[in-house]
Order: structure tokens, then sequence, then C-alpha cells
């Protein structure tokens, strides 16, 4: 090796007096120049945990994403644990339905804060840390339900369990943000997405078994130890991202920066909007299913899943979509607008729900409604990451999904009394708006906005 450089250093030596006439010049560039036989020493080979566009992903980028998936998958069979238990634990605590809902309000109530909190947490500090913080408390928490001798301790558990579960959601957003190139975050954020749908219907089989072989204080436990070592996991997965030093540099953001940006807001009001929608088919659709269609519960388990799988696997499909559009140089905001158009043409159809004549018919329509609504959710995340700076992402993040909880539970406080004096039907057709609308407002607040600012002249700020 040393050989060779010098003898290119001497032939440069040679040379350079013979480029001073025009004819040799260009032979003198070609002997002076070759770089096939000279690399550069001011340019470090790239690292293979950085992607390029148009090459595979690196084995890294899906360790993360494999790591987010055990942990979406985590998440919501720990939190069905309590459900699913929920006779269980009336019998061993002494607590009627009353007494049930203040479990749900434990966790839900500090559910949302910490939404919005979480989001300021992870944009502080980064994936890496506020990811094993959250994945490591909610596993002490669902422990904790484990050990509890009274509905006391059981509530404070599940308002431990909710606070950082909550926080998870947007350091999902900063990691795929930190690791996956812009062209294929809408595919990963989709293969990350079903993890939590896949949670909650294998949590009954799961939990149920766990309870059969270890009691009901095993349930709430070993799923506790398993979410402890995910942690640890995610503490040694999650370094060096690519994006992250950017991340840094930028600094954090005010949490008045993150409420001062207009974009936000406009999504905001829309998933406000849309997300009652989902909520109630959450809550309300298994009931609808047993009392209107005459389900046993073993009938619902075997087709509830139904629904929610198929939406998963045609948002993974409409998200490699996204991308591909994406990679061919198309605007990446409209890009990531087409999951909520799809989705606002969809979601009507589920005016129908209750003229369907049999299960089928029923079925069909409601997972029709569900694609509708994952197909929101699955945009969120790249539309976010898309158009606004990658240091608010997680704390918009937040505010979006507290938002949109807090609509959700509103709605379905009064779901109950509309049902009870007007029936399912009025119900059906006022949620069958909602997308409609709210992908009105979506386009008045961000395709609108960004052709009048074009014909003023000023510049469009892109995440």
């Amino acid at each position: 090796m040393f050989g060779a450089r010098g003898s290119v250093g001497a032939i440069a030596v040679i040379v350079r007096p013979l480029s001073e006439t025009r004819g040799l010049r260009s032979l003198t560039t070609s002997l002076i120049v070759p770089s096939s036989s000279v690399p550069h020493p001011a340019r470090p080979p790239p690292s293979s945990d950085v992607p390029t566009p148009g090459a595979p992903l690196p084995r890294k980028v899906w360790l993360i994403v494999a790591l987010l998936f055990c942990t979406g998958f985590l998440n919501y069979l720990d939190r069905q644990t309590l459900s699913i238990l929920k006779a269980t634990l009336k019998s061993v605590f002494d607590f009627d339905d009353s007494g049930y809902s203040t479990l749900i309000a434990a966790f839900m109530v500090p559910y949302i804060i910490m939404y919005v909190v979480g989001g300021r947490i992870v944009d502080r500090f980064g994936s890496r840390l506020s990811m094993t913080v959250f994945i490591a408390s909610w596993s002490v928490a669902n422990a904790l339900g484990g050990l509890a001798q009274s509905l006391g301790q059981l509530g404070g558990a599940r308002a431990l369990l909710g606070a950082a579960e909550a926080g998870t959601f947007p350091a999902f957003q900063r990691a795929i943000i930190s690791w996956v190139p812009s062209e294929r975050r809408a595919f990963a954020m989709s293969l990350v997405a079903p993890s939590t749908t896949l949670g909650a219907v294998a949590a009954p089989p799961l939990i149920a078994a766990l309870t059969l072989h270890l009691s009901w204080r095993g349930a709430f436990i070993l799923p506790g130890v398993l979410g402890l070592l995910l942690a640890l996991a995610w503490w040694f997965a999650d370094r060096g991202a690519p994006a992250e030093a950017e991340i840094r540099e930028s600094g954090a953001a005010s949490f008045g920066e993150v409420l001062r940006e207009r974009r936000l807001w406009g999504v905001v009001a829309a998933r406000g909007l849309s997300d009652p929608v989902w909520y109630f088919h959450l809550f309300w659709i298994p009931g609808y299913l047993q009392e209107r269609l005459g389900l046993s519960l073993a009938q619902l388990g075997a087709v509830g899943w139904i629904p929610t799988v198929t939406a998963s696997v045609i948002c993974i499909a409409a998200a490699h979509l996204t991308d591909q559009r994406v990679a061919r140089g198309r605007d990446p905001i409209s890009s990531r607008l087409l999951f909520f158009y799809s989705g606002a043409v969809l979601a009507p159809i589920g005016a129908l729900t209750t003229l369907a004549p049999n299960l089928a018919v029923a079925l069909l329509l409601i997972t029709i409604v569900t694609v509708a609504c994952q197909l929101w959710f699955f945009g969120t995340g790249p539309l976010l990451a898309d158009m606004l700076p990658a240091r608010i992402n997680a704390s918009a993040f937040g505010v979006i999904g507290a938002f949109g909880a807090s609509t959700g539970l509103i709605l379905n406080f009064a779901a109950g009394p509309i049902i009870e004096q007007l029936g399912y039907a009025v119900v059906f057709g006022g949620l069958a708006l909602l997308h409609p609308i709210a992908a009105l407002v979506l386009w008045l607040s961000i395709v609108a906005d960004r052709r009048r600012t074009a014909d003023r002249g000023e510049p469009q700020a892109v995440g």
C-alpha cells in the first residue's frame, strides 16, 4: 500500500510541470486522480446502520422495528388483563360495576394526561431513555397489580400503568423518525401498528392460560417480568440512531412552540372528530354483536379478530404504496393524506350496520369502518414525520393522542343514553358523518393552507 501511494506521488511531481502545457493537461488529470486506486482519506466508510435511499434497511433497523412490535404487543396485553379478569377480581376484591368504572378511570385519566407529558419527555430525552423508562414503569405497575391486596392498591397500580403506557406511543414516533428514512417510514410504522391489535386479540387466551396455570396474580406478574427484560433489550438496541444526533443538535422545542404550530391543530381537530368512531367500535361493537345478533361469548371470540386483523393487512399494503409514491419523488404530505381521504370515503358505510340482515354482512360493514379508522391511525405518524420538525414530533403526537382519547371518552359517556332512548341506528348514522367532516377539516388546514402559502411566496417548512 505504501509503495503504491509513493508511486502516485512521484507521478504527480513529474507530471506537474508538463501539465502547464495545454496538450498534456488531460493526461495529467487521468494520471493524478485514479479514483479506483487512491481512496479519499477524509471520507469514512458509511455505517452499516445508516439506511441509504433505495437500499434494503439494515439489520439494526429491523431489530428496532421488531422490538417496537413486541413493545406494542405487550402494552395492550397488560392493558387488557383487568378486563379479562374482571369477574375473578370482582369476587376477590368485592367490588361492583361502579368500582370497575373507578378502575377504568384510574387508568384513563393519567393515560390522557401522560400522552401530552410523555411526548414532551420523548422530545427532551429521545427514544432510548424514555422508552426504557416507560416500558420498565408499566411492567412494574402490572406486576404490582398482581401483588395488590385491596381495590385501592389495584387502582394505584392501574394509574401507574396508564401513565407509563401512554408515553410509549410518542416514543414509537421518535424511534421510527430516528432510524427509518422518510421513504420507508409509513411501511415501518404500518408494521409496528398492528402489534397493539394483535396484543388485544391474543390477550384473552394468554391471560386465561396464565390464570389457569399460575393463578390470577401470575397473570399480572409474569408479563411484568417479561416487560422488564424487554426494557433492557431496548436500552442496548436503541444506540447510534442515524438521525438522533441531528435532532438533538436542533434542540428541544418549548411547549409553546409546539402549540403555535398551526398545521398541528388541523390534525388535532380532525382526529378529535374522527377518533370517537374507533372508540365506539372498540367499546360497543362486541356488545352489539351479542345483544342484536345473538352471538355467544365463544362465537364472538371466533370472529371478533376479523375486522382488526383485516384492517391491519390492508393498512400495511396502503403504507407500502404511499412510501413508493414518496420514493418516486411525489410530494410526501400529499401522499400521506391519501390515508385520510381513503378512510373518509369508506367510513360512511357504517350507517348501514343496523340494516345488516345477518352476521356476515354485519362483519363486512364493521370491517370496512375498522379499515377507515385504522387508515387514519396509520397515516398520522408518517404525516407528522413529513410535515413537522422532528424535534416536536413526539409532543405533537402526544397532543393528538390525548385529544382523540378525550373526545372518544366523551362520546362513550353520551352513547349509552342515546342508544337507550333512540337506538343504535342514530349513533351509527351520526358516526358515519365524522370522518368526511374531519377530512374536510384536514384539507382546509393543510392543503388549502399550503396553497395560500405558495400563492404568497412564503417558504413551506417540512419536517
